[in-house]
């Protein structure tokens, strides 16, 4: 249990994340957690129930899990809120059902692929042409934070047997399923260390103490929340403020709001939300004021309890 008053001095460390006493946000050092999911709206893609596209997800998992990255199976974790069967959805529903997810899900790396036999202009032969159209999605913001396309032309995979029709083509597909997914793997994978790389956030703004908080190195996923203060006056609102800056992980913040009652924020960070709701309780304790959070998904509403006048 926290002192109910923690001295400059000490708040600051915390806030920082170097306290003794603060465990580390599993998010430090750590990968984003993934969904991964087949867009097959388009009618030439290859339908997301085929066990061919299953066998080239299976791969791109298998290859991201040996990685170190935190895959969570689509089905396991939306079972209880969609029916995982369902095929030929569009892009609103599979970002919908990856923010209701039942795990916290931070990146949905979405995919197709598309694969067609084609005659070979000098030669009886069928070549088989595939590409894989990927992008990556932060659940959390609708940011899109990556795209990109593998594709393999004439002579890259072996050709077609003869007379090879639409089944025969699906079932080439499956016999280089694990190379595939290996090569959109390494893309993903690249893609996510560049964004996840170590990079210097934070402020250097100093806090109404008078203690400066130093900016800090940052490795995580950066994502958004919108952070309500509600029953603060104007001059608790400043000093809130101060320590949003402060705060590790600290990456942007800009006002969306703000009336007599409530103030609303839209605050980008790299710590998670245990981090950030733990260091908004703390700022509370600091301010002397009784604070209550409600934390749904990314929405977070800090409301000032009042002590009661008396006369």
């Amino acid at each position: 249990m926290f002192q109910k008053f923690l001295t400059s001095a000490a708040f600051s460390l915390v806030i920082l994340g170097t306290a003794p006493f603060l465990p580390q946000a599993a998010s430090a050092g750590e990968q984003p957690n993934l969904l991964i999911m087949g867009e097959d709206a388009d009618l030439d893609t290859v339908p997301r129930n085929n066990r061919i596209f299953n066998q080239v997800l299976r791969a791109i998992e298998g290859e991201l899990q040996a990685r170190a990255f935190r895959v969570y199976d689509e089905t396991a974790v939306t079972m209880g809120v969609t029916d995982p069967q369902r095929v030929r959805r569009p892009d609103a529903e599979i970002l919908t059902v990856a923010r209701r997810a039942e795990a916290p899900i931070d990146v949905a790396v979405v995919f197709q692929v598309y694969a067609v036999a084609e005659q070979n202009p000098y030669a009886a032969i069928t070549d088989l042409r595939m590409r894989i159209p990927m992008r990556m999605i932060n659940v959390r913001t609708g940011e899109a934070i990556g795209n990109y396309q593998k594709a393999y032309a004439p002579g890259d995979l072996p050709p077609l047997p003869v007379n090879c029709n639409r089944d025969c083509i699906l079932e080439e597909v499956g016999k280089h399923a694990h190379r595939v997914g290996a090569d959109v793997a390494n893309v993903i994978a690249t893609q996510l260390a560049f964004l996840t790389e170590p990079r210097t956030t934070g402020s250097d703004a100093a806090i109404t103490s008078g203690t400066s908080a130093a900016a800090t190195d940052c490795d995580g996923l950066s994502t958004a929340y919108t952070l309500s203060f509600r029953s603060f006056d104007p001059v608790q609102i400043l000093r809130v403020e101060e320590y949003l800056v402060s705060f590790r992980g600290y990456e942007h913040h800009r006002p969306m709001q703000s009336s007599a009652t409530e103030s609303t924020y839209w605050y980008e960070t790299c710590s998670d939300s245990a981090r950030l709701r733990r260091n908004l309780v703390l700022m509370g304790e600091h301010m002397d004021l009784t604070l209550d959070l409600d934390l749904r998904d990314n929405r977070i509403l800090v409301t000032n309890i009042r002590r009661a006048q008396r006369n």
